[in-house]
């Protein structure tokens, strides 16, 4: 569902005369970002969710197991997906209550435990990926190589201010 509910530039500058921070522009091109991101979401990820019942967030805990073969503690996992060490817990207890994964003890440090993807996890990520990514190719296909690293260049820029 699209909905486009941008305040005008007269509106911004109206209020950039109250707050001289205001600055319409930024204030415009932030919003259009949310937009663009909200418009490729739902045509990406909205895909795994139906035709798998794959969400975003158990779709990058999924990434990031494929990644891991040797495993990876639930803290280290939480944090490279941006959850909490609680969320972390149950969906790790719901992937391995339907088989995705498997919890094992730490070699290094038996009091901890390592999370690894199940055979049965993998396959369904060899198999889901490779269209999952050619989706997104093809959204970013309507950029050119350099607008593409420019955009990179930008939205790193950004992350990092």
């Amino acid at each position: 569902m699209k909905f486009i509910i941008f305040p005008t530039r007269n509106e911004l500058e109206r209020h950039a005369k109250e707050i001289p921070e205001i600055d319409p522009s930024a204030v415009l091109a932030m919003l259009r970002i949310g937009q663009a991101q909200e418009e490729i979401r739902a045509s990406i990820s909205d895909v795994l969710e139906r035709q798998y019942n794959l969400s975003e967030g158990k779709l990058r805990v999924m990434i990031v197991l494929h990644q891991s073969p040797q495993g990876i503690a639930p803290s280290v996992l939480a944090a490279k997906t941006g959850v909490t060490r609680a969320t972390i817990s149950v969906m790790i207890r719901r992937m391995v209550r339907n088989g995705e994964a498997v919890s094992v003890s730490d070699d290094k440090d038996k009091r901890g435990k390592k999370i690894t993807l199940t055979p049965q996890g993998r396959e369904f990520m060899d198999r889901i990926l490779p269209a999952h990514y050619a989706r997104i190719s093809k959204k970013m296909g309507t950029l050119t190589e350099a607008e593409q690293q420019e955009l990179i260049r930008l939205l790193e820029k950004l992350g990092n201010s």
